[in-house]
C-alpha cells in the first residue's frame, strides 16, 4: 500500500540518475545514527529527492530526516526533508520519498546549477538515447544519404543518355549569360 503526505501538485522535472553518478544517500533521523548501507537515489529535483532504503531501517512517513548526498554534476550536500511517500519497492527494500525542508539559498543554487549542468550534459548526447537507438539512428542517415545519392545518380545518367543534359546545360547557360 501506497503511503503519502504530499497532495498533488506540479512536479519539478526530476534528474534519474545514471550508473556514473555518485547515487548513495546518508540518512539519519531524529533517534538514529546516519546510515548509507543499501541505499541508492533513484531521481532528484529541486525539491526532494527519491531513494530506497532497507525495510528495517526506513523512516517514518511524515518524519524529518537529514541526507546527505552527492548532487549530481556538482559536490556534497546535506539537508533536513520531510519524509513524503513510501512505496514497496522490493523484497525488505522501500523507495522512500522526501521533500527538501527549509533549504538553504545556498543549496537550493547548488542543486539548482548541478541538476542543470547535468540535464544540459543529457541533451547533449542526442536526448536520452541509447547507444543501440544511436546505432540504429546513424545507420538510417547512411541509408538515407546513400538513397538520396543514387537517385540523383539515376536521374542524371538517364538525361545523359537521353541526350537532354545538353539542353539543360544550355538551358543554365542562356540563363547564366543574360
Amino acid at each position: 500500500m501506497t503511503h503519502s503526505l504530499a497532495k498533488y501538485h506540479a512536479r519539478s522535472p526530476r534528474y534519474i540518475l545514471n550508473t556514473h553518478d555518485d547515487c548513495l544517500v546518508r540518512v539519519a533521523g531524529p533517534q538514529q545514527i546516519p546510515w548509507e548501507e543499501e541505499t541508492e537515489i533513484k531521481n532528484v529535483s529541486l525539491t526532494g529527492l527519491a531513494f530506497t532504503a532497507p525495510e528495517d531501517l526506513c523512516p517514518v512517513l511524515g518524519e524529518v530526516i537529514k541526507v546527505q548526498f552527492v548532487v549530481p554534476g556538482a559536490q556534497q550536500m546535506a539537508c533536513h526533508a520531510i519524509v513524503t511517500r513510501l512505496e514497496p519497492e522490493r523484497t525488505h527494500t522501500i523507495l522512500v520519498a522526501v521533500h527538501f525542508y527549509k533549504l538553504e539559498m545556498a543549496h537550493r543554487i547548488v542543486l539548482a546549477q548541478g541538476l542543470a549542468r547535468k540535464i544540459k550534459n543529457e541533451e547533449g548526447d542526442f536526448g536520452s538515447l541509447t547507444s543501440e537507438e544511436m546505432k540504429t539512428w546513424n545507420f538510417f542517415k547512411k541509408v538515407f544519404i546513400m538513397g538520396f545519392l543514387a537517385t540523383f545518380w539515376v536521374v542524371v545518367m538517364n538525361l545523359f543518355m537521353d541526350g537532354q543534359i545538353l539542353s539543360v546545360f544550355d538551358s543554365v547557360h542562356a540563363f547564366l549569360t543574360k
